[in-house]
């Protein structure tokens, strides 16, 4: 396990309705013998992430039982909103110590605890950098968000979404090279699971998995 890096939070995003899953929730697909949102925190924590809150919404009475130990929940009180609006429900997590937080999405399980790694030790050389992972010349998830910037963040309109503060800040971007396929792979439908992962189980199968 990577030394842990205190002044990093992880925020895992895991409120959506889930439409594409047939309205079921995707943070408690089974992948091996975890689930989804323990397989994203578990190599986020390997990677150097030892202080990690998840965002619920729509499903939030089933996937809480399914939360490892030792990660924080809060609740976004309108997932319908843009995606901006369960980021910024994990920015209120952040304290005085911390000097940015990785944001990854709980529909790509197969990012690697190496590419957490990485992106964390990049963090600490430019704490205020917009930090991405890279590979095969194409950007992906997760993505790092200095403190400097959650204000911008904040004042953004929740249709612009994120990127508009990427966009804005291309002086502070930063990208990291990696090794890893996950970070382009977005499992959001049943076809997507059955390519990367097996066969799409039935809800029955899904409880099945403890976190």
């Amino acid at each position: 396990m990577a030394s842990c890096d205190k002044n990093l939070f992880g925020i895992v995003l895991a409120a959506g309705r889930g439409e594409r899953m047939g309205n079921r929730p995707k943070a408690i697909l089974p992948i091996g013998d975890e689930t989804f949102l323990s397989k994203v925190a578990g190599n986020m924590q390997r990677g150097g992430i030892a202080e990690i809150v998840v965002v619920l919404g729509f499903h939030a009475e089933k996937i809480a039982p399914f939360v490892p130990e030792g990660i924080a929940i809060l609740v976004n009180p309108a997932p319908e909103k843009d995606m901006l609006s369960s980021i910024l429900t994990g920015l209120k997590w952040a304290d005085e110590k911390h000097t940015g937080a990785l944001i990854a999405m709980v529909d790509y399980p197969l990012v690697r605890a190496e590419t957490f790694e990485l992106l964390t030790k990049e963090h600490r050389i430019h704490p205020g950098c917009i930090i991405s992972p890279s590979f095969k010349m194409s950007s992906g998830h997760p993505v790092i968000f200095p403190k400097i910037l959650f204000r911008e963040l904040a004042d953004c309109p929740l249709e612009t979404g994120a990127r508009h503060v990427v966009r804005a800040n291309p002086k502070k971007r930063k990208f990291v090279v990696v090794d890893d396929p996950g970070i382009h792979i977005d499992i959001n439908t049943p076809e997507a699971y059955e390519k990367f992962i097996g066969p799409f189980p039935q809800e029955v199968e899904w409880l099945s998995v403890k976190a």
